[in-house]
């Protein structure tokens, strides 16, 4: 009997809306490549991701070239995206990523980099403001390392559920890893995971966060190890704002207060703008390049959380009823709820599709052109941790 792996995103999404998991891992059925036959582990998904995923995943993407760097591994395979546009080269470096990622943007239609922004130019500037921001702390960390051999970077956790003494558990946990470090200051292993958002969310999100519990629960599970918690590494998405040139007085830039942008940003178009004469523009300047000093932490933060074993037992114990309900489902499908926020028009792949079936209206021809069917993204991954 075949067990079904649980990821983390998977729960989260089924919690969230499950209409939404509805769209993804059941309508391979219905409209997939083998519809109305056996479906086996198909996944829908959007052929073109919206803005903010896409840009994350960019910046994600980077983040992963640094940690293989770190580990001092000198050429390693890099995938990205999902489906028919999903990329594998070999790279060895952060700048290959970069470089790669810019050639696809350069090959999208005219309105599609449009409607993407500069995506090349915001990407890279973002990534080396994170490298600025974090150079100093760098020497703090080292790469684990698993007991393959291999460096704890990018890897697949996975973890029978009767592991916390569960003797009928629904199955097993399974996630992929961004990075294990040892930490010099606070002693043991800690996981780190990057987070690319639009904003930094507040501390309490951070410590309700069930992807701590469970994949720091894991490693100590499987591998016994000695993992003292989880770190969420954040990253903006949105860059700092490069300031406009105004008409009066004429050729200088903007000083406005609210200004979303930090003081390397501000700094660089002062020079950009002025040429090598910017220095006799300082004085201008001073009071504005003053008062950004240190906002750059608005751009970038590491969250670090503990995790006790009582704490453990009750996001198992959560995971578990969720995935009882998943499970309890598989035959009552045609009638799945929605849960609607305000933000589903810009957080959903699913949105267009969700409003154009609840308006009674033809899907078929949107799922063609919009979604495609692959393999869900573990499938195929070698289990570091079998259990």
């Amino acid at each position: 009997m075949k067990t079904t792996a649980y990821s983390q995103t998977r729960i989260k999404q089924f919690r969230r809306c499950q209409k939404q998991y509805s769209y993804r891992h059941d309508y391979a059925q219905y409209y997939g490549p083998n519809a109305n036959g056996k479906v086996d582990g198909l996944e829908m998904i959007p052929v073109r991701k919206k803005l903010p995923l896409y840009r994350g995943s960019w910046m994600h993407a980077l983040q992963e070239a640094l940690h293989y760097q770190w580990a001092g591994v000198e050429e390693w395979q890099f995938e990205f995206g999902e489906g028919k546009q999903k990329l594998v080269e070999m790279v060895s470096s952060w700048q290959d990523v970069q470089e790669i990622l810019v050639e696809q943007f350069e090959g999208l239609f005219e309105e599609e980099q449009d409607d993407l922004g500069d995506l090349p130019e915001e990407t890279e500037r973002m990534f080396k403001a994170y490298l600025r921001f974090w150079k100093e702390d760098r020497d703090r960390y080292e790469v684990a390392t698993l007991p393959t051999g291999e460096p704890a970077v990018e890897f697949i956790v996975q973890c029978p559920l009767d592991k916390f003494g569960f003797q009928h558990s629904p199955g097993v946990f399974k996630g992929r890893l961004d990075l294990v470090v040892e930490d010099s200051e606070y002693d043991g292993l800690w996981i780190w995971d990057a987070k690319w958002v639009r904003s930094i969310p507040p501390p309490d999100e951070r410590m309700m966060s069930p992807q701590a519990l469970l994949y720091v629960w894991a490693l100590r599970e499987t591998y016994d190890m000695d993992v003292r918690g989880f770190v969420f590494n954040y990253g903006r998405t949105k860059a700092p704002v490069i300031p406009r040139v105004l008409q009066r007085p004429y050729g200088m830039l903007s000083l406005a207060s609210k200004m979303d942008t930090d003081y390397s940003t501000y700094l660089r178009t002062i020079k950009s703008n002025h040429g090598d004469n910017w220095k006799k523009y300082l004085d201008y300047y001073i009071p504005k390049l003053k008062d950004l000093q240190g906002r750059e932490a608005l751009w970038f933060d590491r969250a670090r959380i503990p995790v006790e074993e009582n704490r453990q037992l009750a996001a198992v114990r959560e995971y578990i009823t969720t995935v009882n309900d998943i499970q309890s489902r598989e035959t009552r499908r045609e009638y799945v709820p929605r849960s609607y926020f305000y933000s589903c028009k810009f957080n959903c792949d699913y949105h267009d599709l969700c409003t154009a079936e609840f308006q009674g209206l033809e899907i078929a021809p949107l799922i063609k052109a919009n979604f495609t069917f692959d393999t869900d993204r573990y499938t195929g991954e070698a289990d570091l941790l079998s259990g």
